[in-house]
């Protein structure tokens, strides 16, 4: 159900540090994506940066107590902090169980502090189709560090390397040789690794990214470091953030920071693209057409599938909008 926000009232609330109207903002863009532009124009004039921190690994490596026990510190040191946590959606509710938020009670309720819950909803790559907006909201709102938690679904997340500035990967005792994280393509996303767990060892995964790092070349200049931490106890986090705050030193000296940002805008217009030709593709092409060709393609034979489909589109007229 659709809830009608008067979009001016929020925004006047919203400048004046209102996180109700900043959870109202978020609700709005996340269920009407078309409001988008509406919202977005009333902070044209707004310039604040704050530093996007990406935070990703397969599932059980205690991502969220890693995320919280970050904002511990960087609450205590004076910083204001927005999480957007993405949980798996339910294939069959559509609902999410969010867990993060158990997690994450001991500072879900600091001044300082905003957490946003996400589901998937079925979105590629461990995200979720808004986190860009939520994040452009977070920044107009003027929070400092921004930190964005994947959902945890094993080798297939890397959206988020094209969404942040610094990319986090944190694994765990057993997670595999030296082959399966070559697989799992984290060498290439991480600009900072994390053995968490560090009480149950560890000490053979940081050394196998130690030398699988030394054997590769980083154009940056920027070789990512491996920090071993104990998220429940804090041990090693300190060291942690030393490693986050040292990269985004490096990016603002060197020009990786406008860099990021435009592969981050890039990755956000293509993605605005694909949303608007899904719904072209859905006003002109009907679910009732569709359930008629999986019938002919079950009746028919299931090799007849991409021609069926070819015929679909063989019907679909795409007219171009002339100008003027």
């Amino acid at each position: 159900m659709k809830r009608n926000y008067d979009i001016d009232d929020l925004i006047n609330r919203f400048r004046q540090k209102d996180k109700i109207a900043l959870a109202r903002l978020i609700t709005l863009i996340e269920n009407q994506p078309d409001k988008a532009s509406t919202i977005f124009k009333h902070f044209e004039n707004l310039n604040h940066d704050s530093h996007i921190i990406g935070i990703t690994g397969s599932p059980g490596v205690g991502k969220s107590t890693l995320t919280k026990a970050i904002c511990k510190i960087l609450l205590e040191e004076g910083k204001s902090i927005g999480i957007i946590s993405v949980d798996p959606t339910s294939p069959f509710s559509g609902g999410a169980f969010l867990g993060d938020r158990v997690r994450m009670t001991e500072i879900s309720l600091h001044p300082n502090i905003f957490i946003r819950s996400l589901a998937s909803r079925g979105f590629r790559g461990g995200i979720s189709r808004a986190v860009l907006d939520i994040s452009l909201l977070y920044e107009a709102f003027g929070i400092d560090i921004i930190i964005i938690e994947t959902v945890g679904v094993g080798q297939s997340e890397f959206e988020i390397y094209n969404l942040v500035y610094t990319t986090i990967v944190v694994m765990v005792p057993g997670y595999g040789d030296a082959i399966q994280m070559q697989k799992a393509g984290i060498i290439e996303i991480g600009d900072i690794y994390d053995v968490n767990k560090k009480d149950l060892g560890g000490e053979d995964i940081a050394a196998n990214i130690d030398v699988m790092l030394d054997d590769s070349s980083f154009q940056s200049g920027w070789r990512p470091p491996v920090a071993m931490t104990n998220s429940i106890t804090g041990e090693g986090v300190d060291e942690l953030i030393e490693y986050i705050k040292d990269h985004e030193e490096h990016l603002k000296l060197s020009e990786l920071l406008k860099e990021k940002k435009q592969r981050r805008f890039a990755y956000k217009i293509k993605e605005l693209m694909y949303y608007r030709i899904e719904q072209i593709l859905g006003s002109l092409i009907s679910e009732e057409e569709i359930n008629q060709t999986s019938i002919n393609v079950v009746n028919e034979g299931k090799f007849k599938i991409y021609e069926m489909v070819h015929d679909i589109f063989s019907n679909v007229k795409f007219e171009k909008k002339k100008k003027g």
